[in-house]
């Protein structure tokens, strides 16, 4: 493979990838929201409206998509290098496209196009079936520690430095979350305002700093291939769904998480047949969730499009379809994990990876040496097994 190509197309991908993160930063029609949700003026008025302009130049970054795709045909790259950069500029150009129809029935076209979607025959009982049998891996809630503030976030930190070297990663504080935490390329957020069990905060460790803390650092230092380090939105199935995994056969999830994980999917498929944000947001309190848990959970699902129903934010249904995708494509390939944590991959990318292992030749300098337990390699197996029963 043309090496200095590869690593020239990686740093361009890189660059066009920048600013377009703003799902993270989603707008919404907060009068409306004031109307619908009094009870949540508060948390409502620290939101954006959706008529608030994206800080990015649009008709530049397609300009840049555009010049980069002309770039890839007319390299020396390999046929497959060519589809993995094509592919993900792509990917970025769909994003470009929702930012541009933020709130509207578009957005739900597009972001079905690079999601999926819960409708359809192939969704079928089987699904259901395959994540009713997952119950036995999730654990009863039994920490008594509770921690706040600072002392979260240094809990986090300690954790992440037995894998991570500490000028590597940063554990901060945000108040700006949907959800009580996420991960960037380097960086762990946490809702400081917030009191957590210390197996709350296990699972933020597993699920953000292991799967995808780790997966963005690994990637970020690929000499060769240091396109692995950069996100696109086809790399989401599988990641969500190692996400969730890693929690699985670490024993960290537990029952009351599981719950939360399987209402935001069925939230999301309600959406999607035609429940608004209200009948969801009812849905979930009356599975006994509370109120702002149950009201930024609805907004998550509702995020980009109009909020009567009949559309959702479709990204929410990766955990779960990511889970079982995953777990088949292990089986099959009979593959270990730390192939999974070279970098950001899709599963088609991840294939790639297998076929050609030798030619790639992926780096891998952080990988929890917990996964490596005889219990947790058992707890993966049963669930490997397990899914190829219904799949």
């Amino acid at each position: 493979m043309p090496k200095n190509e590869i690593v020239d197309f990686s740093n361009q991908l890189k660059e066009l990838a920048k600013d377009l993160s703003f799902l993270a930063r989603p707008r919404y029609p907060l009068s409306e929201l004031q109307k619908l949700f009094p009870q949540h003026k508060n948390f409502i008025s620290e939101l954006e409206d959706v008529s608030s302009p994206f800080a990015i130049d649009v008709k530049a970054k397609r300009q840049g998509i555009d010049n980069f795709l002309t770039q890839i045909e007319t390299s020396n790259l390999s046929t497959e290098m060519k589809i993995i950069f094509r592919e993900r500029a792509i990917d970025y150009g769909y994003l470009l496209s929702m930012m541009e129809n933020f709130g509207s029935d578009k957005f739900y076209e597009i972001c079905k196009n690079i999601y999926g979607t819960s409708l359809g025959p192939e969704k079928n009982k089987l699904f259901q079936d395959f994540l009713n049998q997952i119950d036995p891996f999730c654990s009863e809630e039994f920490s008594e520690i509770r921690l706040k503030g600072d002392e979260a976030l240094q809990y986090l930190r300690s954790k992440l430095q037995e894998t991570f070297t500490d000028t590597d990663i940063e554990v901060k504080a945000s108040t700006s979350l949907l959800s009580d935490s996420s991960a960037g390329r380097k960086v762990l957020k946490l809702n400081p305002n917030k009191v957590y069990s210390t197996q709350q905060l296990d699972i933020f460790l597993v699920h953000e700093g292991w799967a995808h803390l780790g997966t963005s650092l690994n990637g970020s230092l690929q000499i060769a291939h240091p396109w692995l380090g950069t996100w696109a939105p086809r790399t989401t199935l599988l990641q969500e769904g190692l996400a969730i995994l890693t929690e699985l056969i670490t024993n960290c999830m537990t029952k009351e998480r599981w719950n939360k994980v399987k209402l935001r999917h069925l939230g999301t498929t309600m959406a999607e047949k035609g429940s608004s944000i209200k009948d969801v947001y009812a849905f979930l309190r009356l599975q006994e969730m509370e109120e702002l848990d149950a009201f930024k959970l609805s907004l998550r699902i509702f995020r980009g499009v109009p909020l009567d129903g009949g559309r959702a934010f479709t990204k929410e249904l990766l955990y779960l379809y990511g889970l079982q995708k995953l777990l088949n494509h292990l089986e099959s390939n009979q593959t270990n994990l730390k192939t999974l944590w070279v970098g950001k991959v899709s599963f088609e990318e991840h294939q790639l990876l297998l076929d050609r292992w030798g030619e790639f030749n992926p780096h891998l300098k952080y990988y929890p040496k917990q996964l490596e337990d005889t219990l947790v390699q058992t707890r993966l197996k049963q669930l490997q097994e397990m899914v190829s029963k219904y799949f």
